[in-house]
């Protein structure tokens, strides 16, 4: 006769495993509370072209100078990636979701790629659907069709990751499997061959339909996309590698390459303990993503910082194969854990106190961008922009903010074959213009009165100049002083 069954209460993480890593997100969104404006290097270029197209038709100051383009072009990036570690490896990680934070602030996001994190969330999202419902593909292909479009019209590269993400699955499912049909694996690569079809169309019509004069070629190495070009310093020498240490990218180089550091040694120690397992299935997955850091081209199909991005996806898809054992208790693991909490606590710190700083930057832009009247071609001059490379505060967001805030015309992302919307009349002939008499200052130029001189001459009635401190003469007879702050001056087109 057989006693009572004994019953196993569920533990406390398994009941509340959703309100922690909510609360864990919440407290990840610290930086973005304490300034008014992100220091993000491309996206608020993005958020103006948005603008512009939501307000083209019906506004008078934009249309002389904007044409609508059209063509088929982190809270998800931080679910996507947890859900597809759960669909992975069977079971929800507070670890997984706590390592996850710093990454939330990687040298992608700093970039300014939204709409490549965005798709790259739901890559995860989408893969972790297929991972779980691939047993049942009647239910599983035709949901995952809908995703794959959806991914696809956010971003290209996003879409073409998460095909090797599946992919290497799939492939790693046959391996594991008892028979190793090939029968099998064609049946399952054939599935997935199904979710790219309307994608595939749809970039067949961009690719056929671009607009004339913007070839978009295959790859581009980075000594072609570096040459004569103010985006070369990225691509020399250290850049790839140095892509990899900043992938979770805070206001110091050395803090980034220190902390990365501690986190790998940390994260060794607790898989030889057998305290952190990655999933077996995961492995080809990961392995083809540290060759993507390795082998990448520089652009591929007029994608550029393809390299940048490439540490990113191999960082979530290391988490997303994740899993923690719990054991027996040892202090060398405790320690462990305990000191990749504090890392992840430090990181953070330090974002929010760097972020912090551009709050008074910001009311400086919003006093002296209110001298400017509205309508004005005004071109953001940026002193020392370095993007990632340089100590000195980002610049990038002010010039779209004039467009989107103060109702001025300026440069933006408009480039054939890849947005939206193109410029044109006064604008282009600007922009155009000064392209052709003066390069834009490098992150180490001292003189700045050619490119000033030029964009004076060039049509540009406005020069708000970002980081005018650095300076160390006075500006050229071309311009003069409207209004100078301890970090802008305000510039006006002698005419």
């Amino acid at each position: 006769m057989h006693g009572p069954e004994r019953v196993t209460k569920p533990s406390w993480w398994a009941g509340h495993r959703y309100l922690v890593m909510t609360g864990l997100f919440v407290i990840a969104i610290a930086p973005l509370l304490v300034t008014p404006v992100l220091p993000l290097i491309d996206f608020y270029d993005h958020l103006a072209r948005f603008y512009v197209l939501a307000h083209v038709g019906s506004s008078g100051l934009l249309q002389p100078h904007y044409l609508p383009h059209w063509m088929p072009i982190s809270a998800i990036l931080y679910s996507g990636v947890l859900y597809f570690n759960r669909a992975l490896t069977g079971r929800a990680s507070l670890l997984v979701a706590l390592l996850l934070l710093p990454l939330l602030y990687s040298y992608v996001f700093n970039w300014g790629f939204t709409n490549f994190l965005l798709g790259l969330g739901l890559a995860f999202w989408a893969a972790g659907w297929w991972v779980s419902r691939r047993d049942r593909p009647r239910l599983a292909v035709p949901v995952a069709c809908i995703l794959s479009v959806i991914i696809f019209l956010c971003h290209g590269l996003a879409f073409a990751l998460y095909g090797v993400i599946v992919a290497a699955l799939e492939v790693s499912f046959w391996w594991s499997g008892g028979s190793r049909r090939l029968s099998s694996l064609a049946r399952m690569l054939g599935l997935l061959l199904l979710q790219a079809a309307v994608p595939f169309a749809l970039f067949l019509v961009w690719y056929l339909h671009q607009a004339p004069g913007a070839p978009i070629t295959l790859t581009t190495g980075a000594r072609e996309i570096s040459a004569g070009s103010a985006q070369a310093p990225p691509f020399r020498g250290f850049h790839r590698f140095s892509t990899v240490f900043r992938v979770e990218e805070g206001p110091s180089l050395w803090l980034d390459i220190l902390t990365f550091a501690a986190q790998i040694a940390l994260g060794a120690f607790l898989v030889w303990r057998g305290r952190l397992v990655i999933a077996r299935p995961a492995w080809l997955l990961i392995g083809i993503g540290l060759l993507f850091v390795v082998i990448t081209p520089a652009a591929m199909f007029g994608v550029y910082y393809i390299v940048d991005r490439m540490p990113l996806f191999v960082a979530l898809c290391l988490l997303g194969a994740l899993s923690f054992h719990p054991g027996r208790a040892q202090l060398s693991t405790s320690v462990a854990l305990g000191a990749l909490a504090v890392l992840v606590c430090m990181r953070l710190l330090a974002v929010t106190a760097a972020w912090r700083s551009y709050d008074g930057q910001y009311r400086e832009f919003q006093a002296i961008a209110a001298r400017i009247p509205p309508g004005s071609l005004t071109l953001n001059v940026m002193v020392g922009s370095g993007h990632h490379e340089t100590d000195v505060p980002r610049c990038e967001m002010y010039g779209p903010l004039l467009i989107a805030l103060h109702g001025q015309i300026g440069p933006l992302f408009a480039f054939q074959g890849q947005h939206p919307i193109l410029l044109k009349g006064a604008l282009k002939e600007a922009v155009e213009t000064l392209e052709n008499r003066a390069p834009v200052p490098g992150a180490h130029a001292a003189d700045y009165d050619p490119y000033i001189r030029a964009a004076a001459a060039s049509g540009f009635s406005h020069l708000l100049v970002c980081n005018a401190q650095l300076l160390r003469q006075p500006f050229p007879d071309a311009v003069t002083v409207i209004e100078k702050t301890p970090h802008f001056a305000l510039l006006k087109a002698v005419e």
